[in-house]
């Protein structure tokens, strides 16, 4: 099936999907805190509040504002298989070349700052989630406005994820445990994408790319992304490093509600991205 034959939905029901699974990457913790936090210690939730919150960093430098910059120029060449074929694969190679930076970075802190050693392990656990991100080339399905695709799959993870943790979290030391589970909700139907990315264009790496093209803008949105992430995270970083587990353990859960409102205000942005690029690209608007 050529891409042009490709059924779009409207930006409303696209509105609507996306927006529902930004809602389901927030809920999911709500709808388990309460038995995690019955279950697990406070030390244990800042222990995993902490880790998820400093692999950010390491998935901030991993995703390299890419994703914003693939669906705004790769939106013009979707019904053009060839080019379309071509950027993606280019944009996927920067991408696993960040990624594998991001991998060495994160190894080095773990080695240089001792004060990470109590988080080390879990660290590990959420640093899946960096390859797994790459992997899922998010960004192309939202070139291509396939949000059933993904939100369904992302649906079926939680799902099961929400069973494994009332199965396998008994006791106070399973943070280890919820981090993993919290992983697979996370980025578990990645893999699929990846190999379901290939029903729209010829992914592949490339030994050579032209990068110079692509990183000065990708480079101009990494560092509006780095300013916006210090701004949002670092609150974590800054009391798990000063004061400890516990601190954290209680300040990470209340800052989940508000950031919902916010996720799906980047949702309704997210959809009309690559309507409106592809209309550009056309010179219709």
């Amino acid at each position: 099936m050529s891409n042009s034959n490709k059924k779009q939905c409207s930006l409303g029901v696209n509105a609507i999907l996306n927006g529902l699974q930004s809602v389901l990457n927030l809920i999911f913790p709500l709808i388990t805190f309460p038995y995690v936090s019955r279950i697990l210690s406070v030390d244990g939730m800042g222990i995993y509040n902490f880790s998820n919150t400093y692999v950010g960093y390491f998935l901030l430098i991993a995703g390299l504002g890419i994703t914003t910059y693939a669906v705004r120029e790769g939106a013009k060449f979707r019904d053009n298989y060839r080019k379309m074929s071509d950027f993606s694969s280019e944009i996927f190679t920067l991408n696993m070349i960040s990624t594998l930076i991001a991998y060495i970075l994160l190894v080095l802190s773990l080695l240089i700052f001792n004060a990470l050693n109590t988080y080390a392990l879990c660290i590990l656990i959420f640093s899946v989630q960096i390859l797994f991100t790459t992997l899922g080339t998010n960004w192309l399905y939202v070139i291509y406005e396939d949000y059933a695709y993904i939100t369904s799959r992302n649906i079926a993870f939680k799902i099961v994820s929400v069973i494994l943790l009332f199965v396998f979290v008994k006791k106070p030391t399973d943070y280890f445990v919820y981090a993993w589970i919290t992983v697979l909700a996370s980025v578990g139907s990645n893999i699929l994408n990846y190999i379901h990315a290939k029903s729209f264009v010829n992914l592949r790496f490339l030994w050579r790319t032209k990068w110079k093209t692509h990183l000065k803008p990708i480079l101009i949105i990494f560092a509006s992304a780095v300013a916006v992430n210090i701004y949002v995270s670092s609150d974590n970083t800054i009391l798990g490093l000063i004061k400890g587990n516990y601190e954290v353990g209680i300040y990470g859960v209340s800052v989940k509600i508000y950031t919902i409102v916010a996720s799906l205000l980047t949702a309704i942005l997210t959809v009309t991205i690559p309507r409106l690029s592809a209309l550009y690209g056309k010179k219709i608007i």
